[in-house]
């Protein structure tokens, strides 16, 4: 009784469109605990499922669906399982009733008790009684799934169906025209493929799927569940070609389609092609052949989109593979693959490539040379066998052809055709027989002319010419240690020797780089001495160094193998004193950016490597501007020399582990440690920063040579507070607050900070404010209340204007926030909490607003704004822009600052504001922010920086993107007298930024 009420609630519920799922869940408990069972619900349905009217049927097999759908297996009796499959094969013929049964046999093909034999007697119902396509998209998504979970669970009962399953999936499929029904269909159409011998019931099932090609549709924009076109495409073409009986039927088609005039139509016949030489013969294409290479040779000379130019090739070099003999077959003997004609003659299928390239070639004037090129290049490159063919049939003649021919242009061309073809050589590694008897000839074609200028004329010539000597060297076994020494010392030359035309040098130099990933030993050996010999050039102008620099960086990074005698050798050039001074730096930087480039930002564990630098590169040039400092004669510029070793020691040393860690530090402070804490000498005290820069790299783990970590902080806060040099002054405060920052105990954290501030204390010196912005970082940047206190303190002293440190306090606040290159870093180990900066901004925005309301005095306004300025400089946008409407005032009043960082930064800003949200900033537009960016744009005011006037021509250029005409419409014509005086700007820059922002305001308002 309890589940016949339970049911015809149920079905009352159908009829309304109620929500269901609280009897649906008593059901499911009432069969689950016992109460009732799967029987007595079927016994409470019969007046519903035997009734004759189609409705109160449908909702009977509706209730019995959606209870069989959330019922566990336990609760399902094996025996009822045959009943049930009976049952709903039997209402397959009721119209009505087919969603729900279908979504009920799915439910039931995830018993275990459901066997083969149900499986083919569910196919056979559905097949037969259903016309699936008369169906909304719902009902034919479950009949599809129905198919898969039959082919996923009970593969026997598919190959038993045979035929019948095929045919029967292709009648469902017959007319099916929604995106989601076709994507299950086409990735069903393998699985099918793969069970079934479609052999009989190919040309059936073919046509179902091909007449879908090409597919195209648009996509539901927003819906991340939509199928996207690609994913669609790649499905019917998977269907297309996943069977070796399709390949009669589709390649003449696809063949066809390639000659359409869409671009998408095209490159997808040409994929598709490419794929079926997977699965298809080589007398699918072979037959096809003649037509197919014509289109491409058309595609590829004539299509401007370099997407249908490479999908041509591709497919090209793909059906070449699949008609290409074995791969030991004689290159000399009769090709197998060779074809009879009407006429009883017999071809190759590679003549409909060489015929055409063979007279194109001996031509008086060659044409579209490069494109012959690829063509080429393709067919040799899908096999050893193609590729002696065509190299056989084609490097003689372009031999000929150049012993014949002084004009460039030619010469220029058949190099390149040539080239080509070596290219193809090098890919598939097997060397012609024609190159090996032509060597002395090829030798002499790529031989340097030194009677051809190399100017801007010529340097296609020049290039070309390099190419073909880098792929001598690479084809397999063909030249021999000395001439591969020379080929390298040819290419390198081009790359070293400037001349009037760039290109060359690139070009050599981007080749070097190819050359040290596939020969890293030549390069070592015979390129890197070169460079190394050319920059000894005591009269060698900058130009050229940087560019050398530039070169040998590249291919350091390029390849591991090559990494550190790059850096090495530049490394001994610098020390040995062979680099003349000025010369110097530009090296020193060339090595920290390499080493950054390759150490920082990889994610593999480096740890060997950077070992390896620390020993041959960073610690050789740490002796040598040890040396230097204590000697200098004013020649190098030892500060930036030390603040560009000491980055490149950060970026390996922080990169290994404790112990190693520890084994550096070791000597570092026996040689520094006196030099931090207690030099009064400039020359010396200059090498502080490779000090800190020690310190600061170190792991929070990482034990220092010290006897008592608090005693060292007192000492090294007594130096840097007692110092008058900057750099000693600096160093001594970025080791204090990176080693309290990375001390995790906060009792032993709050003792060192206190002892940094006992020393503090006694000293009234503008270090004594500094020293508290270093600790203020320490501690905000973890999130340690102490840090807060600290700055509490520079605020009131800011506000109090007590001393003349106020404005050192106001200008030092950009070290809490602001980026450095060691200190309390995320690369160095920093603890930097991820909300630390928002904190920040929560905490001490709305004290610097109240005080600077407050305030008085214009100084004490102005080192407010100052702080502030500070402060956004660093904040992220989304925490900027969270309350932005309170420091908005402030802001316009930071643009008339005279430090000209802290005046850009206030115009990025407001800037910023005008992208996100302009309305914020619309009643103070005309009245304020358009006058305060003309001042800032003009040259006359020292403060106005090129960044600044840049800044200031940006926030311009996007009012008229934000805002309507009538909003800044009294202002148009002051802003069109600034943006004209701006035009003719000092800088480059700023003249480009100024016209473009003229333009937009030129023509605002006008439509």
């Amino acid at each position: 009784m309890v589940v016949q009420r339970l049911v015809d609630a149920y079905i009352i519920g159908l009829g309304d469109n109620a929500n269901n799922t609280e009897l649906l869940q008593n059901l499911l408990t009432s069969i689950t605990s016992g109460d009732s069972s799967l029987l007595e619900l079927v016994q409470a349905l019969g007046s519903y499922l035997a009734s004759e009217e189609a409705s109160r049927r449908s909702k009977g097999v509706q209730v019995l669906s959606d209870v069989l759908n959330v019922l566990p297996e336990s609760a399902i009796p094996e025996q009822a399982t045959s009943r049930l499959v009976q049952f709903f094969c039997a209402r397959l013929e009721d119209a009505t009733c087919v969603p729900h049964v279908l979504t009920a046999i799915n439910a039931l093909l995830r018993l275990a008790s459901f066997s083969d034999k149900f499986a083919v007697d569910v196919l056979n119902a559905l097949f037969k009684e259903v016309h699936v396509q008369s169906f909304q998209h719902s009902t034919r998504s479950a009949a599809y799934q129905l198919l898969e979970l039959v082919i996923q669970n009970h593969p026997q009962a598919v190959k038993q169906m045979g035929c019948d399953f095929v045919l029967g999936f292709a009648q469902m499929l017959d007319g099916e025209k929604d995106p989601r029904s076709l994507s299950v269909a086409f990735q069903t159409i393998p699985k099918i493929a793969d069970l079934v011998d479609i052999k009989t019931n190919a040309e059936d099932l073919f046509d179902v799927i091909f007449c879908y090609f090409p597919i195209t549709f648009k996509n539901r924009e927003g819906d991340p569940s939509a199928i996207s076109p690609e994913s669609l495409k790649v499905a019917l073409r998977a269907a297309i070609t996943c069977s070796p009986y399709f390949g009669s039927m589709a390649v003449k088609p696809l063949v066809d389609k390639a000659s359409a005039t869409s671009i998408s139509a095209k490159i997808d016949a040409y994929e598709t092609l490419a794929a079926g030489t997977h699965s298809f013969s080589s007398e699918d294409f072979k037959s096809h052949l003649e037509t197919l290479v014509e289109q491409i040779r058309e595609d590829v000379f004539m299509s401007s989109d370099e997407s249908v130019v490479n999908t041509a090739l591709d497919t090209l070099e793909s059906i070449y593979s699949v008609i290409a003999p074995p791969k030991d077959t004689d290159a000399s003997a009769a090709d197998p693959a060779a074809m009879v004609d009407d006429e009883g003659e017999t071809s190759s299928p590679l003549d409909y490539v060489l015929k055409e390239a063979v007279f194109q070639l001996t031509a008086e004037e060659i044409k579209n040379s490069e494109q012959i090129g690829k063509i080429l290049r393709a067919v040799a490159r899908s096999s050893a066998y193609n590729c002696s063919v065509v190299s056989d049939a084609v490097i003689p003649i372009i031999i000929e052809r150049m012993d014949a021919t002084e004009i460039l242009t030619v010469r220029r061309e058949l190099m390149d055709v040539l080239n080509h073809v070596l290219s193809a050589s090098c890919d598939v590694a097997r060397k012609a027989e024609c190159l090996e008897a032509d060597k002395i000839n090829l030798l002499n074609i790529y031989r340097p002319d030194t009677s051809i200028p190399l100017d801007k004329e010529y340097s296609f010539l020049h290039i070309t010419r390099l190419k073909g000597i880098t792929l001598l060297t690479l084809l397999p076994v063909f030249l021999n240690d000395d001439e591969i020494a020379v080929a390298f010392q040819t290419i390198a030359r081009a790359s070293i020797e400037r001349n009037e035309e760039e290109n060359v040098n690139k070009e050599a130099t981007h080749l070097l780089i190819q050359l040290s990933q596939s020969k890293p030993d030549q390069v070592q050996s015979v390129v890197l001495p070169m460079f190394f010999e050319a920059m000894r050039d005591k009269f060698i102008a900058v130009q050229k160094v940087s560019h050398l620099l530039n070169a040998l960086g590249a291919i350091g990074v390029s390849s591991s193998k090559i990494l550190v005698p790059v850096l090495t050798g530049l490394s001994n050039l610098v020390v040995s004193g062979n680099l003349a001074p000025p010369h110097c730096l530009a090296t020193v930087s060339t090595i920290r950016k390499v080493i950054e480039a390759v150490v920082v930002s990889s994610k593999e564990d480096n740890t060997d490597l950077c070992v390896k630098l620390l020993d041959s590169v960073v610690n050789p040039l740490s002796d040598w501007i040890y040396g230097l400092a204590q000697s200098s004669n004013g020649e190098h510029a030892v500060s930036l020399l030390v603040l560009e070793i000491s980055r490149a020691m950060v970026a390996a040393l922080s990169r290994i582990n404790e112990s190693l860690q520890a084994k550096y530090l070791d000597p570092l402070f026996a040689r520094y440690q006196d030099i931090a804490l207690q030099s009064s000498n400039a020359s010396t005290s200059s090498l502080s920063p490779l000090f800190s820069a020690a310190v600061c790299s170190c792991l929070p783990q990482t034990m220092l040579p010290v006897d008592n970590v608090n005693e060292f902080i007192s000492k090294v806060s007594a130096a840097g507070l007692n110092t008058t040099l900057q750099e000693q002054r600096d160093a001594c405060f970025e080791m204090i607050a990176s080693i309290v920052n990375k001390t995790k105990d906060a009792k032993q954290r709050s003792e060192m900070v206190k002892r940094a501030l006992q020393e503090a204390e006694q000293c009234d010196s503008a270090a004594s404010v500094l020293i508290r912005h270093w600790l203020a970082r320490a501690q905000v940047s973890c999130n340690d209340k102490g840090g807060y206190e600290i700055v509490n303190w520079l605020l009131e002293l800011i506000a109090s204007n007590s001393s003349e440190n106020s404005t050192v306090a106001a200008e030092g606040f950009g070290i809490v926030l602001g980026d450095h290159d060691w200190s309390i870093t995320t690369a160095t180990h920093g603890v930097v909490k991820v909300l630390s900066k928002q904190r920040f901004y929560a905490t001490v925005v709305p004290q610097i607003t109240s005080k600077f309301k407050s305030a008085d005095n214009e100084q004490v306004k102005t080192n407010l704004l100052v702080v502030l300025t500070s402060t956004i400089r660093y904040m992220p946008k989304s925490v900027l822009m969270n309350g932005v409407e309170s420091v908005i005032p402030l802001l316009l009043s930071a643009i008339s600052l005279t430090q000209s960082s802290l005046k850009a930064a206030s115009i990025r800003t407001i800037t910023m504001v005008i992208i996100e949200s302009p309305d914020t900033l619309q009643k103070e537009l005309s009245a304020s922010i358009i006058p305060l960016l003309i001042l800032s744009i003009s040259q006359e005011n020292q403060a106005n920086t090129v960044e600044v006037r840049r800044a200031t021509c940006d926030a311009l250029s996007l009012i008229p993107e934000k805002y309507i005409y009538p909003v800044v419409q009294s202002s148009r014509k002051a802003v069109l007298r600034a943006l004209t005086a701006a035009r003719n700007d000092r800088k480059r820059l700023v003249r480009q930024d100024a016209i473009k922002a003229y333009n937009k305001w030129l023509s605002f308002g006008e439509s």
